[in-house]
């Protein structure tokens, strides 16, 4: 028998096997109702854990393994057949296909033929690889298999590459790189920052991580202890619908804003970025509040503030009228000593009472004396009856209060301490120029914008960090002290305090960042050294890893997404060679654009592209476009944040780049290049121009009229007559 009619009776053999585990699993579920003895809870527990199963066996049905790898272990002359897919197969006790986030899978992704070695659960396992195999199996049918060294020097990789937006994602177990597969298979307890150029496969990679940790800490950590955090809900939508494939549907999924709401418990109205936005990309934006706000030393601001706010609480003296019962110092000493991580005030306020009431009971004999010539002296000094009498009642109350340990008077003493974080907020903002101890210019402009937001009720992005300290600092949320593992996404658009925030905010977890600061539109706000983001987070504890090379796009639309790079001081990235249309350049009168754009969708569509995207700087941009083309025939929707990108009549659409950044399209179309529109001196235009041009998996056009920005004028003097270069 031939090897390729030993592979086909493999793939034969193992289709059986399936189908033989998921006519069992059916009928189990099916009984499951009828024989099963516990409790409802657990019964649903493991009817949606059999539902899984039985789904992910259906679709192994397409294509059960992807790989196989022939190993034999030190001092063992026996080879190993392991043959591996999306997920894990077993018939009884048998293991028929190996899970891929399997500790002996890494040997596909890691290891060239020869000696070599990877982590199980008991240790270090050595050996010898002799076979690495890879498959394409579509529908149930072996097309082709190839025996390769490393995953990234073979033919799959190009053909995965090749393909359609569409099925990218759900082939991409098959063609992990080693450099995404050390990242992947890095421990739960590792904290790591990734920067990746666009097209490094940073979201993928995220995910994936995700997946794995998932499956090789089952046993002691829920799927609903991970969370991911995105940048927008159009991105969370476009990940959605690649989590259950990776059996992961359960992993909590959030944007920041959300995190922020869910944290502080409150119902707040949250303004939308996108004016802001707007704004800066515009350059409307004249001052560096925004920036202050998502600072460390704003932080330091409210550590000020709350210190006065905190010792406000214990300044006076706790009296019965102006009998004192206990010196305010005492009472600060005693509250001080109440505190420890992760605790709320009100905790702290109860625990501080339970205390004090002890201190009272404990000085009864003498309290009582000292209360006792103080009423004496009191009701000497009143003459008249009437007030003798009134005063006689008032010193029996306090008496009586005396002898309950002052409880009820100690609730009105910490009654201010009775607060939400929206209100402290307020209070910090109200008062915020008693606490500018780094001497900061617009406080005056920053107090009047923010107090009018507050009345109104509502709060900007960069009021978060701010509001979640403040929360952490009253009251915890201790839901979110069950998070064992973060991902961060687009991690470059959010600020200093955003990232010590969240590391208070989820103290028992580790982090995966994962950014570009090439791709930071936010700048008015974001980040801008991963190194700062480190330190804040992880004391310089955590690992910082460079992705450079770029799987997304092909050589002809990264080298010009390069130029743009390196003119904002950026450094060019590692292409992996995949060759595909040169860019074209058109220029055009302003008000030919619509109608070329038209003709080029077209065009694109004939080719069989799935995605199609008109990408333009601005979301007004954007609907204008839209509206032009709608005149014309090409009616596609203009995406929003709330639109679901999984939709199919999202598939060709006008995008702005704000909404586009984490995306990636077949085909796309920059709608206006001009040095007008992306100005080469200003760095957010190149960034967004950057964002702009690697969404493109396999062909980009790029129109503008007057004077195309000076980075691609650049680029195309140095491809001189080898560049199409349209002038209509």
């Amino acid at each position: 028998m031939s090897e390729e009619q030993i592979e086909k009776e493999k793939l034969k053999n193992t289709l059986l096997i399936i189908k033989q585990v998921l006519e069992s699993e059916k009928d189990g579920l099916n009984n499951l109702f009828d024989s099963f003895i516990g409790n409802r809870e657990q019964l649903w527990k493991i009817a949606e854990q059999k539902k899984i199963h039985i789904q992910n066996l259906e679709a192994s049905l397409d294509k059960p393994y992807f790989a196989r790898i022939d190993f034999s272990f030190e001092d063992s002359n026996e080879i190993k057949t392991v043959y591996i897919g999306k997920n894990g197969i077993m018939k009884d006790t048998d293991v028929i296909v190996t899970d891929w986030r399997a500790p002996i899978s890494s040997l596909y992704y890691d290891s060239e033929i020869g000696h070599c070695s990877f982590i199980a659960p008991e240790g270090k396992m050595e050996g010898d690889l002799s076979l690495k195999r890879q498959y394409e199996i579509e529908k149930g049918s072996l097309l082709s298999y190839h025996d390769v060294d490393l995953v990234s020097n073979d033919a799959l990789l190009q053909k995965y590459l090749d393909s359609n937006n569409d099925s990218r994602m759900k082939s991409i177990v098959s063609t992990i790189q080693k450099e995404q597969n050390d990242v992947i298979r890095k421990k739960l307890f590792d904290n790591l920052i990734i920067q990746g150029v666009a097209g490094s496969g940073k979201t993928t990679v995220a995910l994936h991580r995700m997946a794995y940790l998932v499956y090789n800490y089952r046993d002691s950590i829920k799927q609903s202890q991970y969370l991911v955090i995105g940048p927008n809900p159009v991105f969370l939508k476009y990940i959605s619908s690649v989590l259950p494939e990776l059996d992961v549907a359960s992993v909590k999924q959030s944007t920041f804003e959300e995190f922020a709401q869910d944290y502080i418990g409150e119902k707040i109205n949250i303004n939308s970025s996108d004016k802001k936005v707007a704004k800066s990309i515009a350059g409307k934006i004249d001052n560096d509040i925004d920036k202050f706000k998502s600072s460390m030393s704003y932080k330091n601001m409210l550590d000020q503030f709350l210190k006065i706010y905190y010792y406000s609480l214990t300044a006076k003296d706790l009296e019965l009228d102006d009998f004192i019962v206990l010196k305010a110092n005492d009472i600060k000493q005693i509250f001080d000593s109440t505190f420890t991580d992760n605790i709320s005030l009100a905790s702290r306020v109860d625990l501080t009472i339970e205390k004090l009431t002890r201190v009272i009971e404990n000085n009864m004999d003498l309290l009582i004396s000292n209360f006792t010539d103080y009423s004496v002296k009191k009701f000497d000094s009143v003459k008249d009856t009437e007030g003798q009498d009134k005063l006689r009642k008032k010193l029996a109350k306090n008496r009586e209060e005396l002898h309950k340990f002052c409880r009820s008077t100690l609730r009105k003493y910490f009654s201010k301490a009775k607060i939400d974080a929206t209100k402290l907020y307020k209070l910090f903002i109200s008062s915020i120029e008693n606490y500018n101890i780094f001497k900061y210019p617009n406080l005056k402009l920053l107090k009047k914008e923010t107090m009018q937001n507050i009345k109104e009720g509502h709060y900007d992005f960069e009021d978060l960090a701010a509001l979640i300290y403040l929360q952490h600092s009253i009251s915890p949320n201790v839901d979110y002290n069950q998070i064992k593992h973060v991902v961060v996404d687009e991690a470059q658009d959010l600020g200093e305090f955003n990232f010590y925030v969240l590391k208070e905010a989820l103290p028992s977890s580790t982090f995966s960042i994962f950014g570009d600061l090439a791709q930071s539109i936010y700048d008015y706000r974001g980040i801008n050294n991963w190194n700062i983001v480190n330190n804040i987070m992880f004391e310089n504890k955590g690992t910082i890893i460079d992705f450079k090379k770029s799987y997304r796009t092909t050589s002809e639309i990264m080298e010009v997404a390069d130029e743009v790079a390196e003119n904002i001081g950026m450094l060019r990235s590692n292409l992996v060679v995949r060759h595909g249309k040169d860019v074209d350049f058109t220029m055009l009168e302003q008000n030919e654009i619509p109608s070329y754009i038209a003709q080029k969708i077209e065009e694109f569509k004939n080719k069989g592209y799935k995605t199609i995207a008109v990408i333009s700087k601005t979301n007004l941009l954007s609907c204008y476009i839209n509206d032009d083309l709608a005149e014309l025939g090409i009616r596609i929707p203009n995406i929003t944040l709330n639109d679901d990108l999984t939709d199919e009549r999202f598939k060709i659409c006008t995008i702005s780049n704000q909404l586009a950044k984490g995306l990636e399209f077949d085909a796309v179309i920059i709608n206006n290049a001009s040095e007008d529109i992306y100005s080469s001196s200003n760095n957010l235009d190149m960034k967004l121009l950057y964002v702009a041009i690697t969404r493109a998996l396999h062909e980009l056009d790029i129109v503008y009229s007057g004077n195309l920005t000076l980075p691609l004028q650049s680029f195309i003097k140095k491809k001189g007559d080898n560049l199409k270069l349209s002038l209509n």
